[in-house]
């Protein structure tokens, strides 16, 4: 994926070379954006990093690696519930449609069936992200971040790192 990204910045800049390439990049992405920076320097990129995920070795959710490794197929539908407390809090995602100024009694109905429709949907999740999927997934996020890490000693272009 690299290659290819950095196939497109180098016709970008042969045809326009005094002009900034913009490179935007989102958790994956961003770690790409850094990586194909630090393996061009003499090319003018401004990037724009939004949650880029060069701490993914750092994060619960690398420590989960080995448990999703262990875990015997049979109880993959349970992943999506352990993911739901690394990821965020579950109480804190069903109050976002609870306004302040509702009557308690119906702020509570409202957060009642929050709770209740993010957990159905959540065991649809392992449905739709299969183990092995999601294994191959964390693992290559942990192998990028490694990869921009090591060279971001390399990376002379303007960055914007956007982060929640």
């Amino acid at each position: 994926m690299v290659i290819f990204v950095e196939e497109t910045v180098r016709n970008q800049h042969a045809s326009s070379p005094n002009k900034p390439i913009y490179l935007v990049g989102d958790s994956f992405g961003g770690c790409l954006a850094l990586a194909v920076a630090a393996r061009n320097p003499a090319i003018d990129l401004v990037l724009v990093l939004a949650n880029p995920a060069t701490s993914f070795n750092g994060s619960q959710l690398q420590s989960l690696l080995p448990f999703l490794e262990a875990i015997p197929n049979e109880l993959h539908c349970t992943v999506p519930y352990l993911l739901i407390f690394v990821l965020g809090e579950p109480a804190k995602m069903a109050m976002v449609t609870v306004d302040a100024t509702l009557l308690p009694r119906i702020g509570l109905e409202r957060l009642s069936g929050n709770l209740t429709a993010l957990l159905q949907r959540l065991s649809e999740l392992a449905d739709i992200i299969p183990k092995d999927t999601l294994l191959w997934k964390l693992k290559l996020l942990r192998s990028a971040a490694s990869y921009a890490n090591s060279r971001l000693h390399a990376v002379t272009a303007e960055v914007l790192v956007l982060s929640s």
